[in-house]
């Protein structure tokens, strides 16, 4: 039998798409890895008029995770673009998230989840797809600790922290995660990508294939000058 060729890796995952579900997963220790994974996502253009984003949460939040408007910038995320909804349970939070979901003009609407999650079920994610389909907005259910369950989400992720690479001198390297597209309708899955966040102009990129700019080496010459200007005479102090 002749070898089938496996399908090419990109150097980036592909973009979470407009108009669509995805399902963005991760264990208790990946959590905050997950949560940058999807401020990139969702970034998109930034501008004064750019549409605003909305986050739909419960009122208990795992581990207390807060939005943190000076972290988020550091990912290329303007918080001003925020909106958060806080619902008092996972029932409340799906109610929210479809109507966010279905009001045209909003660039993103993510719902923030936590555990088994049991009225998300196939009819849920079906709702959420109709919704995105008619409003064009990106869907994206983030999943703390919880078992992949059958949905109608065009893709699914799991996300997971990873160790950086050390900068010039030994200094801690950026934040780094593992991004594994787990199921894709229609295309290829089970392809991980190792992902460093950009510390110039935010956002997540391949070390191997980065084209980051970065600050030219310093030369290491030493330029001698005089230790008093042409005139002045030295004042004791």
């Amino acid at each position: 039998m002749i070898p089938q060729p496996s399908p090419l890796r990109s150097p980036l995952p592909p973009p979470l798409a407009a108009g669509h579900l995805h399902e963005i997963h991760a264990d208790a220790d990946g959590w905050a890895a997950a949560l940058g994974f999807v401020l990139a996502a969702v970034t998109g253009t930034q501008s004064p008029k750019a549409p605003p984003i909305v986050l739909v949460r419960t009122t208990k939040t795992r581990q207390g995770l807060q939005p943190c408007g000076a972290g988020w910038a550091q990912l290329g995320f303007d918080s001003r673009r925020l909106v958060v909804v806080e619902a008092p349970d996972s029932l409340a939070l799906l109610r929210a998230g479809l109507d966010a979901a279905r009001c045209p003009g909003l660039a993103a609407v993510v719902l923030e989840t936590w555990g088994p999650l049991p009225d998300y079920d196939l009819t849920a994610s079906r709702r959420l797809v109709l919704a995105a389909e008619r409003s064009g907005a990106l869907v994206i259910m983030l999943r703390g600790d919880a078992p992949p369950r059958a949905s109608a989400a065009q893709t699914r992720w799991h996300i997971a922290p990873a160790p950086s690479i050390a900068l010039a001198g030994q200094a801690p390297g950026h934040a780094a995660l593992t991004a594994t597209l787990q199921r894709q309708r229609g295309g290829a899955s089970g392809l991980s990508w190792l992902l460093h966040r950009d510390g110039w102009q935010g956002g997540f990129h391949d070390p191997a294939s980065s084209t980051e700019i970065k600050p030219a080496p310093l030369s290491g010459a030493v330029v001698p000058f005089p230790a008093l200007r042409a005139g002045e005479t030295h004042r004791a102090a």
